[in-house]
């Protein structure tokens, strides 16, 4: 019998005893998906230490409610980045709908702040109950943030953050230093003297900079380690692979001693066509992101290594740990979620 002194334990408190996800504990309870044998058994173990009963009117009223999640994420091409990222979206709001989640998907253009801002007030007129989002647009995401604060709706990054938000989850790479580890790979076999940073043009004012967190990291661990060495910045247009071709011809005829070249974007397969006319076996170029069109590179030796991760991962363990505090009524036990780095190069490449 339940002492009256002590609060009757909960699902969470089963979770947390065994160590395991809220989403884990409901499954051994009503046998529902898979479910390793260790886990089924802490899971067991925990219910039986706390004496926990499940309700099962309240597990059935809770299947009944539905809980929807709105998403504001870039547009992407097929074999892109956030294609990846929306995969792990699909793959997350499957596995819960179960339990009622719903997840409502908008896309912007990331050359337009007036589609974030469009797809930001659309994703407002579904009356979620958690909003979730990237920090494309520094300014007007920070905006829209203290808008979400002021309407008590809770929010979660994937990708990249802004610190000074009141975000209650983030999942992706620590941006910084990933920027880093990409210098101390491009840096590797030989100091730097010179290094051509490429970024994209993004928009015409070059409002939208996601990756500025990982460019100072990169740059302050060259600026550090390697104080005399220049770090050229060159603009090309993702849309238009003549531009980039011209810019790249124009601007290393310029500078033809330059051997290390970066890019702390996911789209480093842009310089293909560029590195496959003017092979130059020391030369060493680092990229991020395993998208299949980065791996060919690698393949290829274009490439010499990647900084990446396992990218649908990130967001399908977001929408998870969101849900589940969202619709627990409590806080995360940890805001920020950084996932493991991996290096990629032809000698690991087949194994990944």
């Amino acid at each position: 019998m339940q002492n009256s002194n002590h609060p009757i334990p909960t699902v969470y408190d089963v979770a947390e005893r065994a160590g395991v996800s809220r989403g884990t504990v409901d499954r051994v309870l009503y046998q529902r998906g898979r479910v390793s044998e260790q886990s089924r058994q802490k899971v067991l173990r925990a219910v039986e230490e706390l004496q926990y009963k499940p309700n099962s009117n309240a597990s059935r009223l809770a299947r009944k409610k539905e809980y929807l999640f709105s998403c504001i994420i870039p547009q992407f091409n097929e074999g892109e980045y956030w294609g990846e990222i929306n995969n792990g979206f699909l793959e997350a709001a499957a596995l819960l709908s179960e339990r009622g989640v719903r997840l409502r998907l908008h896309f912007y253009d990331q050359t337009d702040v007036k589609s974030f801002l469009a797809e930001s007030n659309a994703a407002l007129d579904d009356k979620p109950c958690g909003i979730i989002m990237n920090a494309v647009f520094r300014d007007e995401v920070t905006l829209f943030s203290q808008q979400l604060d002021e309407l008590g709706l809770p929010y979660a990054f994937i990708d990249n953050k802004i610190d000074e938000t009141h975000y209650a989850l983030y999942y992706g790479v620590d941006p910084y230093k990933s920027g880093e580890l990409g210098a101390w790979l491009l840096s590797l076999r030989f100091p730097p003297k010179e290094i051509a940073l490429v970024r994209l043009l993004r928009d015409s004012s070059q409002r939208a900079d996601p990756n500025r967190p990982r460019r100072h990291g990169f740059t302050d661990y060259i600026n550090k380690h390697f104080p005399d060495c220049t770090v050229h910045t060159v603009f090309i247009d993702p849309k238009d692979s003549c531009s980039t071709q011209k810019t790249l011809e124009k601007f290393f005829a310029e500078h033809p001693g330059i051997r290390h070249i970066g890019m702390t974007n996911s789209r480093i397969y842009l310089l293909e066509k560029y590195l496959s006319k003017h092979p130059d076996p020391e030369r060493i170029v680092v990229g991020f992101d395993d998208l299949r069109k980065n791996l060919d590179c690698v393949k290829k030796g274009y490439v010499s290594a990647l900084v990446t991760r396992h990218i649908p991962e990130q967001s399908k363990l977001l929408l998870t740990d969101f849900a589940e505090s969202v619709i627990s009524r409590r806080a995360p036990k940890r805001r920020d979620h950084y996932v493991h780095m991996d290096i990629l190069t032809r000698m690991n490449l087949d194994n990944y």
